[in-house]
């Protein structure tokens, strides 16, 4: 079972979100539908656990959102940061190297670096051997042989354009000229949750039904099919957010 992503200064931070809500006087549905973010992760940051979050980026995106809505300054928590190095310093100490080799592992190693130095030669030579075998070969061919060929590679350029098509027709593309914020969702469920910067992309192959949020929709540019999607039209005046479904 995973360890909660919550800490001593994640908690204390997300009481100052709860205090300065209710200063404000907001219940924390109301702030959901004004934001657009589901109630349980303004939770998850008010109680300062982030176990929920999928990605960090995604956190960070909804952390500085309702930071902005209630008007307060205060950094994220490193708390993703620190399960990294507890991570990174439990790989390093079951990879770690011993150095202090005897005299006969030293002998052993040397042994094996040599026939492999043997080995990978006599492969190079192989290889050439053969390639100057088949140089000869290919100008023996005949015209029809060659006729042959050129039907084959002309046949598998069209199942290529085939396969090609066939994958756009369920691709969506996005491409975004500044900082933006992505839900994709299937049957309800949160598929995919990201944060993107400017010249960034997002290609994925997805079947109908399924919808997507897209956070700062003037930043966004997209197409599913081939075909352009409308991200500004029905865009919230104020946050910019916009859900756009894709039905069969």
């Amino acid at each position: 079972m995973n360890k909660e992503l919550k800490s001593a200064t994640s908690v204390k931070t997300g009481k100052k979100f709860k205090q300065r809500r209710h200063e404000l006087d907001y219940s924390i549905e109301e702030v959901s539908k004004i934001l657009f973010v589901n109630k349980s992760y303004l939770s998850a940051i008010e109680q300062g656990n982030y176990t929920i979050f999928p990605s960090e980026a995604f956190a960070k995106a909804y952390f500085n959102k309702y930071l902005n809505f209630l008007g307060i300054h205060h950094d994220f928590p490193n708390i993703f940061n620190l399960r990294s190095e507890k991570k990174h310093k439990k790989i390093s100490k079951e990879f770690a190297f011993n150095n202090n080799f005897d005299a006969k592992t030293k002998q052993f190693v040397a042994s094996i670096f040599l026939l492999s130095i043997i080995l990978i030669g006599g492969y190079f030579f192989v290889s050439d051997t053969s390639s100057n075998k088949i140089k000869i070969e290919v100008q023996d061919l005949e015209l029809e042989d060659l006729s042959l060929i050129e039907r084959n590679i002309n046949q598998n350029q069209k199942q290529a354009q085939l396969i090609t098509n066939n994958i756009l027709d369920n691709t969506l593309s996005l491409d975004f000229n500044g900082e933006c914020w992505l839900e994709v969702y299937v049957n309800n469920e949160l598929i995919e949750a990201q944060q993107f910067s400017k010249n960034e992309s997002y290609v994925i192959e997805i079947k109908k039904p399924f919808k997507i949020t897209i956070g700062n929709a003037d930043n966004v540019k997209g197409s599913y099919n081939n075909a352009e999607i409308d991200f500004i039209t029905n865009a919230n005046r104020l946050t910019r957010v916009n859900t756009i479904i894709f039905n069969e």
